[in-house]
């Protein structure tokens, strides 16, 4: 092995130079891998909300529907289960008085899944009035 001669002295790399070389390398490393996790756990939550999103607006609707147009709380079913693409998503659905003189109804959707080892949740929630028809008595 050849070396470089700057006057008296071989130019070269000492041994702790090379080792605090390999320390920061793999610390940026670490670092690069814990972002692209991160990112892909992100990603996949994104997809499943895509997969469920359009459901839970649709039930919410017809929920808010039943409670503004003919008074009924419309749960006959508060709990359930299903399945989209190969995923089990569970969902409870809730609802509360706010105010009785108008009724103003607080309604709660949670859908809870799992991906992997973690327990994923969206929530989703809306309000209704009931609109009287003083025609219809």
């Amino acid at each position: 092995m050849t070396m470089l001669r700057i006057g008296n002295r071989a130019a070269g790399f000492t041994l702790i130079e090379v080792m605090v070389a390999t320390a920061v390398l793999s610390f940026s490393i670490v670092l690069i891998y814990q972002a692209f996790f991160i990112s892909l756990d992100s990603f996949n939550y994104c997809l499943d909300y895509l997969d469920v999103v359009s459901w839970a607006d649709e039930l919410l609707w017809q929920t808010q529907e039943s409670l503004t147009h003919y008074l009924d709380s419309g749960l006959a079913q508060t709990q359930g289960e299903f399945i989209k693409n190969d995923k089990k998503f569970a969902w409870v659905l809730s609802q509360e008085i706010l105010d009785e003189a108008g009724p103003l109804y607080k309604i709660n959707l949670d859908l809870l899944w799992r991906r992997g080892k973690k327990e994923m949740k969206l929530s989703r929630t809306a309000y209704a009035v009931y609109e009287s028809n003083e025609t219809e008595q």
